[in-house]
């Protein structure tokens, strides 16, 4: 008798393999502790992820990388924190910048009066202009 569709769907999930994006993340879950740590040893994110690269731990990409580190270490709700963010500067090294405490907190935050720059509209020139 043949197999039931129930025990054909076990037997095919037990054989494929999960997709791409799940076993990255997974990588990166399993390796959060040492990378949140080097973080706050002050490592550039670019140089933990080229040397978890060299050592075969992860294998995408560095962008990749730099997202799954401002979504899961770096973002408030990950460790009710502020809201810092990592940014590649210059020369491609992107290092954890902490966003300004004005724009941690909404509720305390009171918004400045923009400063008047510009083309502001003047009907009756002058004459020093005209010339």
């Amino acid at each position: 008798m043949a197999k039931s569709l129930s025990a054909r769907i076990a037997e095919r999930v037990a054989r494929k393999k999960p997709a791409g994006n799940v076993r990255n993340r997974a990588a990166f879950l399993a390796l959060r502790g040492e990378v949140k740590q080097a973080i706050e040893d002050g490592w550039p994110v670019k140089t933990i992820w080229e040397t978890l690269r060299d050592e075969e731990k992860v294998a995408f990409s560095y962008q990749a990388f730099r997202g799954y580190v401002n979504r899961l270490i770096l973002s408030p709700s990950a460790n009710g924190e502020g809201t810092p963010q990592v940014v590649a500067d210059q020369s491609g090294q992107a290092t954890p910048r902490s966003v300004p405490q004005s724009a941690r907190t909404p509720a305390e935050w009171k918004p400045e009066k923009p400063a008047a720059t510009g083309f502001t509209f003047n009907r009756t020139p002058k004459k020093e202009d005209l010339l």
